[in-house]
């Protein structure tokens, strides 16, 4: 976390110091808010990390005693298959229809099943690390296969990092394998370079068509994005956005708890296509429309990141979200560490929605939490062995051993 704040957050707080960026705002009550943010995060993660849970041993014995490969298998074929045929749906949509004021509709279902690409992903990898299972590397590989343009052609920053997370928290988990200190080092230069220039990146990519390889190879884009000549306005535009968003709020003293989130869960998960659009917005909350954060002065279209949304819900309340959602990350990493598959599945596939509650929206991260742990339940729901099940089993054994 220390590290992509790094890479993220102070390349941007001090271009909107030196280049001046927030215009008439004072930025000091964000950097205030920020270390208040930062210091609830760290202390919930090590309040997470004290809660104590019981080590499995066994890895490959856990999968052989309480789940069926067989169905384990089939759930990630299912998987796979629904995020895969929704991303396509997702992407035909957004090539073909203008959506003003964010994406809305069944192209949100779309979106939403999507994410079981992601999870199918995980999963597979995860299986082959402890089991050596040839079919669950092949599944990630069909995975890998329907997520590469978005790595390589769409250069998606949050896919990019969730697909890196899956790698090597995996790699970690089950194998205790950690990269040299070099390619740490190097993965953490190119991976500043991709946040803070994903927009000149994709231009690059779609003006030349190239790839992310190619953009990342290009003298010419380096020189454009680290010189003189690039855009000011551009270098910093998700703390920018929330320096001005808690500024206006302090101002107008207005804050709205929980309608983000009470929002954000009735856009993703009522379905107007088939209730109708006034009943789902009847169930909006309403955050004033004649507000002046409505047409902010600072509108660059970026995301606002959770420490703003979290500032115009709850003032400074606020870091007590990030005091629910350190404890969360630290819970869950002793889940993993205890080495179940359950537990490493949930981390890994959860982390990178953890980082969009910083960079993108608590808010986002709250009304997505019932889907994911769905997703998550689900598998091992219909993959466990039933007690049943595992009387039978041992029988069998006892028979075969006894004979």
């Amino acid at each position: 976390m220390g590290m992509f704040l790094a890479v993220w957050f102070l390349p941007q707080a001090w271009a909107v110091e030196r280049l001046g960026l927030a215009g008439g705002f004072d930025p000091t009550l964000t950097w205030n808010y920020v270390i208040l943010c930062i210091i609830f995060l760290v202390g919930g993660y090590i309040a997470g990390r004290g809660m104590g849970v019981q080590a499995i041993k066994s890895k490959t014995a856990e999968i052989a005693t309480m789940y069926s490969e067989k169905r384990m298998a089939q759930a990630c074929i299912v998987l796979i298959a629904v995020g895969a045929v929704a991303y396509v749906m997702m992407s035909r949509m957004a090539e073909t229809t203008t959506y003003e004021g964010g994406w809305t509709g069944i192209i949100i279902v779309y979106a939403t099943l999507a994410q079981c690409l992601v999870f199918g992903a995980a999963l597979t990898f995860l299986i082959y690390l402890r089991t050596k299972n040839r079919f669950a590397l092949i599944l990630f590989c069909i995975a890998t296969a329907v997520f590469a343009p978005v790595l390589f052609i769409a250069v998606k920053r949050e896919f990019i990092f969730e697909f890196l997370i899956i790698i090597f928290g995996s790699l970690f988990l089950v194998r205790k394998i950690v990269p040299p200190r070099i390619l740490l080092l190097a993965g953490c230069l190119i991976g500043a370079f991709i946040v803070n220039n994903a927009g000149e990146i994709r231009g690059y990519v779609k003006n030349n068509d190239s790839s992310l390889v190619g953009a990342l190879t290009s003298s010419e884009l380096i020189a454009q994005s680290t010189g003189e000549n690039s855009k000011n306005t551009e270098k910093a535009p998700e703390v920018n956005g929330a320096v001005t968003d808690i500024a206006i709020a302090t101002e107008l003293g207005e804050y709205y708890p929980f309608a983000a989130i009470s929002n954000g869960m009735v856009g993703r998960y009522f379905p107007a296509f088939i209730f109708g659009r006034d009943s789902k917005n009847s169930l909006m909350m309403s955050t004033a429309d004649d507000n002046p954060m409505r047409n902010r002065y600072f509108a660059n279209g970026a995301t606002r990141t959770g420490f703003s949304d979290t500032f115009l819900a709850f003032w400074y309340f606020g870091v007590f979200c990030f005091i629910i959602l350190g404890f969360f990350y630290g819970w869950t990493l002793n889940l993993a560490l205890a080495g179940g598959l359950r537990g490493q599945y949930l981390y890994v596939s959860m982390l990178s929605t953890g980082l969009h509650a910083i960079t993108h929206s608590f808010a986002e991260f709250a009304a997505a939490l019932p889907f994911l742990f769905l997703v998550v339940w689900l598998p091992f729901r219909y993959a466990r062995i039933t007690p049943e099940e595992n009387r039978r089993l041992q029988l069998a054994l006892q028979l075969q051993s006894s004979s």
